[in-house]
């Protein structure tokens, strides 16, 4: 008789061996596919606002522009180039591009009259698109901006945001 409760001690053990194994195969599953998602999600954050910085650089720039043309400004892109290399460390694939998807011209308005002239704005409606890349994950934002261009003034150009939204599905579409 004692024989049998030998023997069962054994199984039992193996059994409850078995099942602590099991359980921390899966527990230590759950636990790599959650730091590969956290990353993931991380690296989405950070494409996203190196997108975000692509945008900003762009408004600025045309804030800075003597006239807006919009043939020519249709054309314009704007990359990252070396003096952005600090938004993204070292060794780190990380990239963006702006691109103007739209211009329209909303009104032309008298602005005021100077001596022997009068000082027109036109105002633009201006739709930007940047789309960024940070390790593989990718970003991408959409913003309408109205942009007031004083003619013949020498007055920076009046830029005003007024739709910015992130785009979604990027990189889906296979």
């Amino acid at each position: 008789m004692t024989g049998y409760r030998e023997g069962s001690a054994l199984v039992m053990v193996m059994l409850f061996t078995f099942v602590i194994t099991l359980l921390g195969t899966a527990i230590m599953g759950v636990a790599i596919n959650e730091y590969r998602m956290e990353a993931a999600h991380r690296n989405s954050v950070k494409a996203y606002y190196l997108a975000e910085a692509g945008l900003e650089k762009a408004v600025y720039e045309i804030s800075q522009m003597k006239a807006i043309v919009p043939g020519f400004l249709k054309q314009m892109q704007w990359k990252m180039v070396k003096e952005d290399l600090g938004l993204v460390e070292p060794g780190v694939r990380g990239d963006y591009l702006v691109t103007v998807e739209d211009v329209e011209l909303i009104d032309v308005i008298l602005a005021g009259e100077g001596e022997n002239s009068e000082v027109y704005k036109s105002v633009y409606e201006i739709k930007l698109k940047s789309m960024a890349v940070y390790k593989e994950a990718p970003a991408g934002i959409e913003a309408h901006i109205l942009v007031e261009d004083y003619e013949e003034t020498g007055m920076d150009n009046r830029v005003e945001v007024c739709r910015w939204r992130q785009i979604r599905g990027i990189g889906d579409e296979n």
